[in-house]
């Protein structure tokens, strides 16, 4: 009985210490990553005909060393965009569909929600990004539908964004 109290208490001491441990007020300094730039969407809405494909930018301050040697799936992907749909009136799966991969899909370490757009940040600052969706003419009338994405950094990819995309689908 004296085992389980004691195993009690020490179990308590742990938490405590654990608790006491994890309330420090310290800012972290904020280090610049190496190898990195920031990046937009050069549109901000995009208006389209059910059908019509879907083709936008990526615009980079600065360009990326390719440094994945030894990784076939790296070897052309310095920047990794993470997209999730955030808004809209448009349902994916009736209105249009993605033709790339979840994150999930491309590595299950990366806890991001949200499809995987790889691509190589090493050559232009400009790089146009197509059939990544595709709108779907399902010859209903339905008025204008929108999609709202938005965009951020995935993994261990150099190009750091942090912005959105409206998307109008026409009838």
């Amino acid at each position: 009985m004296k085992l389980v109290k004691h195993i009690k208490i020490l179990g308590l001491a742990f938490v405590m210490l654990g608790a006491v441990s994890c309330d420090q007020d310290v800012d972290l300094p904020n280090i610049p990553r190496d190898n990195s730039t920031l990046a937009i969407i050069e549109e901000d809405v995009i208006t389209l005909n059910e059908g019509d494909p879907l083709s936008f930018t990526i615009v980079q301050e600065n360009l990326i060393e390719v440094k994945f040697d030894g990784k076939e799936f790296f070897d052309d992907v310095s920047g990794q965009l993470g997209i999730r749909v955030i808004g809209g009136t448009a349902v994916e799966g009736e209105d249009y569909t993605f033709n790339i991969p979840t994150i999930q899909d491309v590595s299950p370490f990366l806890v991001q929600d949200g499809y995987y757009y790889g691509y190589d940040a090493s050559i232009n600052l400009e790089h146009v990004v197509n059939n990544i969706i595709t709108i779907v003419n399902d010859g209903v009338t339905e008025g204008v539908e929108t999609i709202e994405l938005q965009f951020f950094p995935v993994g261990i990819g150099g190009v750091i964004f942090n912005d959105t995309l409206e998307i109008e689908i026409m009838d």
